[in-house]
């Protein structure tokens, strides 16, 4: 699930220059992309579950706020279309009994046991998110959804290694459900892309921990718990 926390959180950060009011501060937004990454384990249990959809409520609730303070009319159609898919399937994996749930509990041992290495892929994406930040406004999607790639990439190969290919596909489907057509539509061709090479930081880079986002706070404090 982390994979799923970590999506969101790149969605936020790489369009919230698109989709802000200049009235309010991107710290706000950033705040409800941190109840996101927030989530540092992997839900095993129904009661795991039930504590990661209760952070997940918060994190909807907060955006929900947030934009009908600050989105104008089409911003907030921006976010409808970003958020619609995930929110659909967060409802049905969050319902006691649902087949996805049950689906979900069969591999989520594993998942959890593949953990402590995955924690090396969201370096990368610490890394990358204090890239991003800092990016220019016109380079802000192409180095999320590079991003985005590259921590697809990492955290697949640590799953299939651990619990062989049954978990992985069973992880694609869960993400595809849970990022919706936002991130396919927007990252379309940004797989093997060379123009990564030159928007992202190598990949085993460190990130120097002066970033101000909250965001990358919390994947610091997730890779060093």
């Amino acid at each position: 699930m982390m994979k799923v926390a970590a999506s969101i959180a790149i969605i936020v950060v790489g369009l919230a220059p698109y989709v802000v009011s200049d009235k309010c501060h991107l710290r706000e937004l950033d705040l409800c992309a941190a109840s996101a990454a927030g989530v540092s384990k992997v839900p095993a249990t129904d009661a795991d579950i039930d504590k990661y959809c209760s952070v997940g409520q918060e994190a909807k609730e907060c955006v929900n706020q947030y934009t009908s303070q600050c989105a104008t009319p089409i911003q907030k159609e921006i976010i409808a279309w970003a958020t619609k898919d995930p929110l659909r399937s967060s409802e049905e994996f969050c319902k006691k009994g649902s087949k996805v749930r049950g689906d979900y509990l069969k591999h989520a041992p594993c998942l959890a046991k593949a953990q402590p290495e995955g924690k090396k892929c969201v370096d990368d994406i610490h890394a990358g998110l204090e890239k991003l930040e800092k990016a220019k406004f016109s380079d802000r999607i192409p180095t999320a959804c590079c991003l985005y790639q590259r921590y697809q990439k990492c955290s697949t190969e640590v799953v299939e290694s651990q619990c062989g290919k049954e978990s992985i596909e069973f992880g694609l489907g869960l993400l595809q459900r849970n990022s919706g057509t936002t991130l396919s539509v927007l990252c379309q061709g940004f797989e093997n892309n060379p123009r990564c090479d030159s928007l992202l930081p190598p990949p085993g880079t460190k990130a120097s921990g002066n970033s101000k986002s909250i965001v990358s706070k919390l994947f610091s404090a997730y890779v060093n718990s």
